[in-house]
This record gives C-alpha cells, structure tokens and sequence, in this order.
C-alpha cells in the first residue's frame, strides 16, 4: 500500500486546483488561505479539511493524512445509506478514490457540501447564557438521538467540532467513523472523542448503539447550562469540552462538576443517573429517552463526595505538548494537540494581502525555532477577547492542528504553529494549572520525558525557579522576551560542546566572521568563568542521569 502524503505536500498540491484535482468543479475552484496566502487547513489526526469556493458554492474537501483500512469500502456504505433515507441532519458528499493528484500519484477525496452555521463549540460560547437557545438546542439533539436510533444509524463521534448548528437546526460533519446498516458489529476504526465518550469504549463497540454515551453527556449539559450558566466558564476550560472532561467520566465520586450538578435540586436524581453510567459497562448504556424518563439505569451507586479530593492526572483529549518544545511539536505536525505555554511576545500588524489584521502569539525569540499561535482576521473576529501585550507572561491553552513548518531564509527563523479559527480553542490558564497540565501522564506520552526529568530540572535552574516547590517564576520583561529561545540554553550549549563548534562564550564559530556577537563588546577576563560553568552543567547532567 502507498503511503498517504503529508500536510505539507497536500498544501502544495491544493494551490493548483486544475492540476490537482480530478473533479471538474474543484478544478476551477479556489482554496480559502491564511494570511500568509498559504492553504488554510483544518481539522487534523485522520484527515484535513479545506475550503474551496467553486461554481459559486463553497466545498469541503476532505484528504487523509493517515492509513485507514476499508475507507472506500466504508464511505461508498455511508453513502448508499443516507441517499436512501435522505436525511436532513447530513450533508450531501462524494467520496473519489482518485479525487487528488499528489507528486504524480491519485489519493481519495470526500467533497462535502459546507455545512451553514457554526460549530456547536462556536454557538455555546456566545449563547451559553441564553435559556432559551439551550432548551432549543436540547429538544433538536433529542430529535436527532431518535432519528438516528429509528435508522441503525450511529455517527460515532458526536462532540463540538462535528456539530454544526444553523439557527434550530443542527447537522452532523465528518463520517469517517459512521456505522449504517449492512455494516459488521465490532469493526471500528475510531472511538470518539474522549471528553464525549464513556471510559471504557473501545474498537469492539462499532454498533448502532454507539452514539448513546454521548447524547446522555450533550442532554445533561444543556439542561445544566439552562439552569446555571456560569458553570460553562468555570468547567468549559480544555478547548474541547462544553463541561464535562474524561476525568469527570473516569471518577464521577471525585468530580468537583458532578457534586455541583448534584447540589442543583432538578438535576441530583440525573446527575446520580449518568454517575452511574459512567461506572456501568458499555452495554448497559440506556438510549436517550430512556435516561430521560430514568429507564434503565445501571445498578451502580456512586458516592459523590462534596470535599475536595487530590486531582487525578490531567486527561486530555489531545496530546499535551510544551511550547518550548519544538522537536516534539515537530513530530506533531497535522495532528490536532493542545500546546500549553507562558506568553513572550504578542505581535499585532496586518497582513500583506489586503491590510487585515492578525497576531502571533509567541513562546520564545521568533529569531530561531519556536511554536506560536497564529490569529489571522477570521479568528480575530470570534474572540471574545483580542490578545494584547498584556498577555505577556501569561500561561495559555491552545488547542489546534499542527500546521507545516514555515522557514524565512532572509531571517535564519523556523516556526511551527497552530492556527486559532473558533474562540473555544484559546484558553488562559494559572501558573498551576499550566503545570498540573504540562505534568500529567499524557504529557509524558506525548512529548516521551517524565515528569521531574533532566530536563525540568535543568529547566528550572535556568529560570532560577529552584525546585518544583520553589517562586513562581517572574514575569518577562522586554529584555527577557528577546534572549529566550524555544530550546533551553543549556542544551543549546551541550549540543553545540557534542559538535566541537562552540566557542567559549557560546557562540558558534563561523568562517570568516567575526567571533564576537553583533553589538556586543568582547569578551575581557570571561573565558575562565565560562569554561566553568559548562564542566558545572556537565557534571550536573550526569549527577541527574545517574540518579534517574
């Protein structure tokens, strides 16, 4: 089998509709850009997403980035079976096996009509206050949990980003894990999204019944909402969650949102409901109405405790990566993380093309290899809150794709990204809860360091924060913001001692140049005290490694 391009060759291949596409309406078509003039991407992990304005309609067109086995098989079922029931909560698609031309070899394609309205992340953010619109939505959701239950039909990844929400109206996007009638029991490709699905789903539970979980979760959200609204800033903080989280599901007797649910008279019996549901097994999950009539609830009791109990490691739905830490990120490129980091430097300016205004969020010197935020006018326009240099020294939440690396050879600079587009994808977080984050376990799996590792500490030496108890670290100043790069100093320094082209004051030498930094005096008496400190930092190193 051939392997599937890369984000970065399909953003290629898309600045030339009439060669990529096999397609005549997308061949004269044009791909929404960025405001670099580069293809906007979305999406992430199994495929990406763009816009193409074509024959006076707009597309989405879908290409995967990852191997996923039987989906011509599957798609060609999914579409058979809504052509035949005409859903109205689906959008009219064509899956092309051949439908784009990458480096002289066909890959599939599923263009999609582009669905109206906004993502239900999008739409809670703005109404989530509005009873009204919550009761709204939660009788449409209910319709659709029967719709879908009258036909076999289960979409398998119910959650905000595949939720589009056009007035009272809702319909669902992205069908790569759809199951329809005709299709084999227990052959999935996907789970869902985590902080939408009951703990303990797995591959094996590919089944009509599959999209249960999830209404009960959504149901029990909006009618919360509806009661108390200020329970959606307090809990809607992850970027991928209205209110509730995996751990919430994991734990439901150490939920700080479980013992708030409870404490609200109309929703103790429910909330107790879904506690219990969370704790059954998969096969005993009620459908939708019956939860709502309190049907068919597991026998399981749940203890809800009100005291406040050690949290459980952070349970993100994405990859949790540092914003220091460029090679993982790097490794990450096309797939949808969370990227935690304190702010730098805030850029505001416009673009090039047409005079609109944007920001770059950044996490180090942008003279070198770092990750920042991008938030062209498009996104700018959904914030509730526009970044400025008062966000300098703050610690944010960002969830998003990874886009391609984008070098300047005029500057010497690389930067990794990830472009905001909805306001639910930005978050400001405390310093703890920045570190609760950055050190739980899927931290760890994602950037493949422990916690309290070599690297933190030596981290923590160059921030002069002591140990993990120590000060919270100062907030930058102009001075700070301009020498700190995306990699620590330190390691800077030991790889370029690994490499023998390090001069004694850290610079690297270079043919025909002069050794002293631009605009700086040479160094006088310094070479001894710099030769110190390097043996101190290699000692240290090996001490830590020892140690581990």
């Amino acid at each position: 089998m051939k392997r599937v391009p890369s984000l970065d060759l399909y953003n290629e291949a898309v600045q030339n509709p009439r060669v990529a596409f096999s397609d005549s309406q997308l061949r004269g078509g044009t791909v929404q850009t960025n405001g670099l003039g580069l293809p906007l991407a979305l999406g992430g992990g199994f495929a990406i997403t763009y816009n193409i304005r074509a024959s006076g309609r707009t597309f989405a067109v879908r290409v995967f980035h990852k191997d996923s086995a039987g989906l011509e098989s599957r798609y060609r079922s999914v579409s058979a079976e809504l052509s035949r029931v005409a859903s109205p909560y689906f959008v009219q698609f064509e899956y092309q096996a051949n439908g784009i031309i990458v480096n002289g070899s066909p890959y599939p394609i599923v263009k999609m009509e582009w669905a109206a309205g906004e993502t239900l992340g999008s739409y809670l953010e703005t109404r989530y206050s509005d009873r009204s619109s919550m009761q709204v939505l939660q009788r449409a959701f209910r319709e659709l949990a029967s719709h879908l239950r009258s036909r076999g039909i289960a979409h398998g990844d119910v959650q905000t980003g595949n939720v589009m929400v056009d007035g009272s109206r809702i319909r669902l996007i992205d069908y790569d894990g759809m199951f329809v009638p005709g299709m084999s029991k227990g052959n999935g490709t996907e789970i869902g999204h985590r902080h939408f699905q009951h703990p303990a789903r797995a591959a094996a539970d590919f089944c009509p019944a599959m999209d249960r979980f999830s209404f009960i979760a959504v149901d029990l959200t909006l009618s919360a909402l509806a009661e108390r609204s200020s329970l959606f800033p307090k809990f809607a903080t992850t970027g991928e969650n209205i209110l509730f989280t995996s751990n919430d599901f994991q734990d439901p007797g150490a939920s700080p949102l479980f013992a708030e649910l409870r404490a609200i008279p109309s929703l103790r019996k429910t909330a107790d409901d879904f506690a219990a549901v969370c704790r059954g097994p998969v096969t005993s999950i009620p459908d939708l109405d019956d939860f709502v009539a309190g049907r068919n609830i597991p026998s399981v009791v749940v203890v809800v405790s009100t005291q406040p109990r050690s949290r459980a490691a952070y349970a993100g739905s994405l990859p949790v990566i540092d914003a220091l830490d460029f090679s993982t990120a790097l490794s990450h490129v096309g797939d949808r993380v969370e990227l935690i980091g304190r702010v730098t430097d805030v850029k505001i300016d416009l673009t090039r093309r047409g005079g609109r205004e944007y920001v770059f969020i950044n996490f180090g010197d942008w003279r070198g290899q770092i990750i920042k935020v991008n938030i062209w006018s498009t996104g700018l326009a959904k914030l509730r809150r526009k970044p400025d240099p008062s966000w300098i020294g703050q610690w944010i939440s960002v969830t998003g794709m990874v886009d391609p690396p984008y070098s300047n050879a005029r500057y010497s600079y690389t930067h990794l990204s990830i472009t905001v587009e909805e306001s639910q994808q930005l978050h400001i977080l405390g310093s703890d809860e920045a570190q609760y984050r950055l050190s739980s376990r899927s931290t760890q799996r994602a950037t493949g360091r422990s916690a309290g590792g070599n690297r933190d500490v030596l981290e923590n030496i160059r921030q002069g924060a002591g140990t993990r108890g120590g000060p919270v670290l100062p907030r930058p100043t102009a001075r700070t913001i301009t020498r700190k790069t995306a990699r620590s100093k330190n390691r800077e320094l030991l790889d370029r001692i690994n490499a023998g082209t390090t001069t004694t004051s850290g610079q690297p030498w270079r043919s025909g140049a002069s050794h002293t930094p631009q605009h700086a005096s040479k160094p006088s008496g310094d070479k001894p005290i710099g030769c110190i400190v390097m043996i101190v930092i290699v000692v240290v190193i090996v001490i830590l490694a020892n140690m581990r």
